[in-house]
């Protein structure tokens, strides 16, 4: 029976999840499956008043995810490359949520976090602030404006913790600051490195 891998990207805002992953499902000749981040009706509201909406956007996250990531069913029968994980909803819950919301959030989280897969491997990418900073600036999502270096560093240490919680993830990271998206040499490089990240499993990739 073939065995195949599920693959999900991570990382702070703008270090280009969703973009490698298409890129990487391309490669692989499937269809990525992405997260629907601006379907989140309370995500605008949020970044206009964190304190009273982040508990409503995280909890709609949770469901979002769960439902897309309930989908994912073994043995896969092809390879999976999402662009997030799991993960996600505790990581940001705990940069976001604090006191009896996390406690809440924490309860309700649990049943959703138990009967979903987990991936074979965490592609987690960064990138220097000024980098993410203009990444941002240039996709001039309105709601995005008020993210700065601060939150960033917050995000990382979050991860950072997450990943110290979870020994038995396996995380590849790549630093995409430099990275030319229009230079098909630097693209294949960082998914060859990824790629031989997962040596049990078999690939069928698409040619050059």
């Amino acid at each position: 029976m073939a065995n195949y891998p599920c693959i999900a990207f991570e990382g702070p805002i703008a270090v280009g999840k969703t973009t490698h992953a298409k890129l990487l499902a391309e490669r692989l000749g499937i269809k990525p499956m992405l997260e629907d981040f601006p379907g989140n009706e309370f995500l605008e509201d949020f970044y206009g008043d964190n304190a009273r909406w982040a508990l409503p956007m995280q909890l709609s996250f949770l469901t979002m995810r769960h439902l897309q990531l309930r989908t994912m069913i073994t043995p896969l029968t092809q390879p999976v490359v999402i662009d997030y994980s799991q993960l996600k909803n505790s990581t940001f819950a705990r940069v976001l949520l604090e006191g009896r919301e996390l406690r809440l959030y924490d309860q309700l989280s649990m049943p959703f976090e138990a009967d979903v897969l987990g991936p074979d491997l965490i592609v987690y990418l960064d990138a220097r602030d000024e980098v993410l900073l203009d990444r941002i600036r240039t996709r001039n999502r309105a709601y995005e404006a008020v993210i700065d270096s601060a939150y960033q560093q917050r995000i990382r240490n979050a991860y950072e913790e997450a990943f110290s919680a979870r020994p038995e993830l396996k995380i590849s990271r790549y630093d995409t600051s430099d990275l030319d998206l229009g230079s098909l040499p630097d693209i294949r490089r960082l998914q060859d490195a990824l790629l031989s990240a997962l040596p049990h499993f078999k690939f069928v990739t698409i040619s050059d």
